[in-house]
C-alpha cells in the first residue's frame, strides 16, 4: 500500500545535523584552496619575442588568483546553502512536533462510543 511518506522529527533533526556538517566541510575546503603564495612558481615563463610589459608568469599568477576568488565565492555560497537547508529541516521538525502535540490535545472519537 502506498501512502503519504512518513517523516518524524528526530529523523529530520538527524539529517539537519548531517547537512550542517557539510557547511563546515565547505568552509574547510575553502581554506585549503589558496592562490600562489610565496615565490612565483611560473617565473621561467617568458614572452617568445621578448615583448616589454607584464611578465607572462604574472598573468598566470593573476589567473590563478581570479580562479581562487571565484571558487571561494562558490564555497561560501554552498556553505550558506547547507546552513539554511539545515535550518529549514530543523524548522520542519519543530512544526511536526507542534502538530503532533496539537493532535494529542484534540483527539476526536468517531466510533460513537462517547455518545450518551
Amino acid at each position: 500500500m502506498t501512502g503519504v511518506p512518513q517523516s518524524d522529527p528526530d529523523s529530520l533533526e538527524h539529517v539537519a545535523g548531517k547537512v550542517e556538517v557539510l557547511h563546515d566541510h565547505f568552509k574547510d575546503s575553502k581554506a585549503k584552496m589558496t592562490g600562489v603564495t610565496g615565490q612565483n612558481p611560473f617565473g621561467d615563463i617568458k614572452h617568445p619575442d621578448n615583448r616589454p610589459g607584464e611578465h607572462p608568469s604574472e598573468h598566470a599568477v593573476n589567473a590563478l588568483g581570479g580562479f581562487k576568488d571565484r571558487m571561494h565565492g562558490q564555497f561560501d555560497a554552498a556553505a550558506e546553502l547547507m546552513k539554511s537547508s539545515g535550518g529549514a529541516l530543523r524548522e520542519a521538525a519543530k512544526a511536526l512536533r507542534e502538530a503532533d502535540d496539537a493532535a494529542k490535545d484534540s483527539i476526536t472519537v468517531k466510533d460513537g462510543s462517547l455518545d450518551t
